[in-house]
């Protein structure tokens, strides 16, 4: 089973997400951020794409590129990344983008345990992590029977009529054009049914189907909701408002449309 897609930043500019879907888009990556927590580098078409994507009816993942030179950083960036898709459903995995060359500079062992620091810090709030990398760099620089063993794999290899590891997903061009986008777009390909797994799971945002007994329900923020708002419709009383923040892990009182809120019921 295949299942084609895109990645994008702010680099594509507007797209235009209903047209991007007729060209037989199953899924898009969209780049959250890169580096440390910092408001000057968070993506800034993130929140447009990940709602536009979604609105279109486009499954989506993220991705976050990585500037980490220590097991900390890496610890950082993951928390980062965690901040800026709290609150939404993702059908695709939190993939820690790893090319960087200024990582040449540490050792493998190094860079190894940095995208193992990444991804586990990920998993630990029930997202399912990813690793993206070039041909070069898994053969090079990375120790990858160990990544591999536990971490899918996102592989750029472009040029040949097939990735030349096993990989979840292969981006096989950075010169694609797809109607709705201006100018070159990566082309993916996925081999897993990954919306899937999110859901039987319960990774990412989504409730297990194999655990229906939760006390809550699932709720999508639409335009003008607040949290005392929601409180005051599903749970009688506006003050109430704390205990959809505590079920959510949610740090600010701000929701923003396309939010996922779990609802006490």
């Amino acid at each position: 089973m295949e299942f084609k897609g895109i990645d994008v930043s702010k680099w594509q500019g507007k797209i235009d997400w209903q047209k991007v879907k007729s060209e037989n888009i199953d899924f898009a990556i969209i780049r959250d951020g890169w580096g440390k927590k910092s408001s000057t580098q968070i993506d800034k078409k993130f929140k447009e794409n990940i709602i536009e994507a979604k609105d279109a009816g486009i499954n989506i993942g993220v991705y976050h590129y990585s500037y980490a030179d220590s097991i900390e950083d890496a610890i950082n960036e993951a928390q980062f990344c965690l901040e800026n898709i709290e609150g939404y459903q993702l059908e695709y995995p939190v993939v820690l983008d790893f090319e960087d060359k200024e990582m040449l500079k540490l050792n493998t062992r190094q860079r190894t345990d940095i995208c193992k620091a990444f991804c586990e810090e990920i998993e630990k709030s029930d997202y399912y992590a990813m690793i993206y990398t070039n041909k070069n760099w898994l053969k090079n620089y990375l120790y990858k029977d160990e990544l591999l063993s536990k971490y899918d794999l996102w592989l750029a290899e472009w040029g040949v009529s097939s990735p030349s590891y096993s990989c979840g997903i292969w981006q096989r061009s950075a010169t694609g054009r797809i109607k709705g986008i201006s100018g070159n777009v990566d082309i993916d390909i996925s081999y897993k049914n990954y919306p899937e797994i999110m859901k039987n799971k319960g990774l990412n945002g989504f409730i297990s189907k194999t655990n229906t007994s939760r006390n809550y329900f699932e709720y999508q923020v639409q335009k003008g909701d607040t949290l005392w708002s929601l409180a005051q419709k599903y749970l009688g009383n506006g003050t109430r408002y704390q205990e959809i923040k505590i079920l959510n892990n949610l740090k600010m009182d701000t929701i923003y449309v396309g939010y996922i809120l779990k609802v006490p019921k």
